[in-house]
């Protein structure tokens, strides 16, 4: 009889001591609020921006962005470091800590990039971040890319404007060089018809302009006419480029003519 009674006695205290255990066993946060605790913090990105070879020396310009802003300051290191650039030779080596102030949600690390005539080819270094605080750091290896220089080509861009009422207006194109040559370059613009008349929409024009070394662009200014009314249809004219002692990426742009003041 007293065995029978000390059995059930044990059977009693069985389900408070599993409960016991089982508590002492949980988790301080559950999992799924130990997710809502990380998905609370923002992350933290980073860009793998590129810069040409023929705007060296310069700077290149890693935007740092946070996907939601933060209520308090956000830290993270970075430093860079060498992949096939060499700090020194194409770029300057960096470190330091980037703070985001409260509320703000994008910054950048500016690295500068040295000239390097002897570089060829596409060339890369690490920006690394490390250590953030009050984000999760989602890409902590960026990549930094030196394009190869390009042989120097020319282009044109096209131009929009409206015509006015009467009188002349003036029309400015830009001719671009990619890159800086050791000597002038010299092109041919020249205008042409195409719904747009000379005479009586613009004025015909050729001219010979010249870039010289430590310049990118040039200029081709056109006289335009303008109109009696507000009303009517784009007209179109075009500039041609030719005669130039380098490449041509585009040759030729349009002038773009819309009515009214």
């Amino acid at each position: 009889m007293l065995l029978a009674l000390c059995s059930v006695l044990k059977d009693r205290r069985r389900p408070q001591t599993a409960r016991r255990t089982a508590r002492a066993r949980r988790p301080l946060v559950e999992p799924m609020e130990g997710r809502r605790l990380l998905s609370s913090l923002p992350y933290l990105l980073a860009t793998n921006p590129q810069i040409s070879e023929n705007d060296a020396p310069g700077t290149m310009a890693f935007k740092l962005t946070l996907t939601a802003p933060s209520a308090v300051p956000v830290t993270v290191s970075y430093t860079t470091a060498d992949a096939t650039a060499t700090a020194g030779q194409d770029y300057v080596a960096e470190a330091g800590t980037a703070t985001f102030a409260p509320g703000q949600t994008a910054l950048n690390v500016a690295v500068p990039i040295l000239r390097d005539p002897t570089n060829t080819q596409n060339q890369s270094f690490y920006l690394r971040l490390s250590g953030a605080t009050n984000a999760n750091l989602l890409t902590p290896n960026n990549v930094g890319t030196i394009t190869a220089p390009q042989a120097a080509a020319l282009s044109i861009a096209d131009v929009t404007m409206t015509r006015g009422l009467g009188g002349t207006k003036t029309m400015v194109f830009t001719v671009s060089l990619n890159a800086d040559t050791a000597s002038p370059v010299t092109v041919t613009a020249s205008t042409s018809d195409l719904t747009a008349r000379a005479g009586v929409d613009y004025a015909a024009k050729t001219q010979l302009l010249t870039i010289r070394p430590g310049q990118r662009t040039a200029q081709f200014a056109v006289t335009i006419y303008g109109s009696p009314t507000t009303v009517g249809a784009q007209k179109f004219f075009q500039v041609k480029l030719s005669g130039a002692g380098v490449p041509l990426s585009r040759p030729t742009a349009a002038g773009i003519l819309l009515y009214g003041a």
